[in-house]
């Protein structure tokens, strides 16, 4: 019988707990989720003049287009957003961006020294 004396206590405890605790609301998730830093103006920059005609979900250039999506990563999740950092930062120590092939029709689209740079400095999380 004292068994069942107890259980309304541990029912309102419970209850209790519940209302104290509330689960988070579907913004208030969204909000805890961490998302990618954005774009500094000088890096955005760069990439809108020099880099989103080929890397961006409208492009013709399917493999640009699948290898990189400059509109992905900037709504992608911080580690997302950190591991295709890595992978850009190699391709820019390796100076394969743009393709030789590419530029030889596209002269402009070469990256100055300053410009690979500030785009390597932000890849690796440094400022000026």
């Amino acid at each position: 019988m004292k068994k069942l004396a107890f259980l309304p206590v541990a029912a309102l405890v419970g209850i209790l707990f519940l209302q104290a605790n509330p689960k988070p609301e579907a913004d208030t998730f969204h909000a805890m989720q961490p998302e990618a830093p954005a774009l500094p103006a000088d890096v955005k920059a760069i990439v809108q003049q020099k880099c989103y005609g080929c890397h961006n979900p409208q492009s013709k250039n399917e493999k640009g287009k699948a290898k990189l999506d400059w509109d992905a990563l900037e709504a992608a999740k911080k580690s997302k957003s950190l591991a295709t950092m890595g992978k850009i930062k190699e391709t820019l120590e390796e100076g394969t961006m743009p393709p030789a092939r590419f530029l030889e029709s596209n002269p402009d689209k070469k990256l100055t020294a300053e410009e690979a740079a500030t785009l390597l400095q932000w890849t690796t999380g440094k400022k000026k």
